[in-house]
């Protein structure tokens, strides 16, 4: 059975967000839901057009696309039922994923209410090339 890992291309339009939080995922979302006002929500399967998301296999996932539909919110579990997202990141529990216009969202508040959240150890913007995995 192969491993599943998070694939991003390296040209597309995303900011990317590391957060190390030993919260439960459902309960982080929650968290998240509050410090940003949004409506982050679980779900199973990802539209076929994310394209920095190749196979989900036990990892959490939650999305919201903001009412203006300007940019679209995901949350993903680092760590899965099997295996890691990405394996170079074993200290980062979560990746918040910022799709479409993300110029809209003003990143220095929403990273400093992320690191608000009491059971967020850290967190941080990484760049896609460090984020980006081949799926194996």
């Amino acid at each position: 059975m192969a491993l599943k890992r998070l694939k991003i291309d390296s040209d597309a339009d995303a900011f990317v967000i590391a957060i190390s939080c030993h919260q439960k995922s459902i309960k982080f979302a929650w968290e998240i839901n509050r410090a940003l006002k949004c409506e982050l929500q679980a779900t199973q399967e990802y539209p076929d057009n994310i394209y920095f998301i190749q196979e989900l296999d036990g990892h959490a996932y939650f999305n919201w696309t903001n009412p203006s539909e300007k940019f679209t919110l995901h949350l993903i579990s680092n760590h899965g039922e099997k295996s890691l997202l990405v394996p170079t990141q074993k200290q980062i529990d979560y990746f918040m994923v910022v799709t479409g216009f993300y110029e809209e969202l003003d990143f220095e508040d929403a990273l400093k209410k992320i690191k608000q959240i009491e059971s967020v150890l850290t967190a941080f913007p990484v760049t896609l090339d460090k984020v980006k995995t081949k799926l194996t």
